[in-house]
């Protein structure tokens, strides 16, 4: 009965690690690719007047389309925790589709990036007919903080 239990035991400890998303550094996100652009699609000129009645910041995330550890997974889905006073506050997900001319997969969202709220954004990779229980999957946590910092190489469409 006892080796019974510590079966048990590592097993399960090995899928509740196996779930766990690797967390990238500022740089590890740069490696990988990672780009993330505030108000993609608006001219400068049109930004001032929204800002002021906006709650939230549009943006877009680029991410690799496939990680290559795992290329079979080709679906990426993006979600989010927004956290006040260390306990989450929210969580959702991204709109996701594939960049055009890239190997690519955006998510484009609106989240309070110029607020207290810490922000942690999770991309995973999953089978694209379906899910699965423990997908490849990265955090990068202070998601505001990599936005503004030089690691982020976002594009310039203007």
């Amino acid at each position: 009965m006892k080796f019974l239990g510590i079966f048990i035991f590592f097993i399960f400890s090995s899928n509740v690690l196996a779930g766990t998303p690797a967390t990238l550094s500022f740089e590890d996100a740069e490696k990988m690719r990672v780009s993330v652009s505030r108000w993609y699609d608006i001219p400068e000129k049109e930004r001032t007047p929204h800002k002021e009645y906006l709650s939230c910041t549009p943006f877009e995330i680029l991410v690799p389309l496939i990680d290559q550890k795992h290329p079979d997974f080709t679906k990426l889905i993006f979600t989010f925790e927004l956290i006040k006073n260390g306990k989450v506050f929210l969580n959702g997900n991204l709109s996701t589709s594939p960049f055009k001319t890239e190997p690519t997969g955006v998510g484009t969202g609106c989240l309070p990036l110029d607020s207290e709220y810490q922000i942690n954004m999770t991309f995973s990779y999953n089978p694209e007919s379906g899910l699965t229980m423990c997908p490849p999957a990265y955090t990068i946590n202070n998601f505001t903080a990599f936005v503004k910092s030089a690691y982020n190489k976002q594009l310039n469409r203007e």
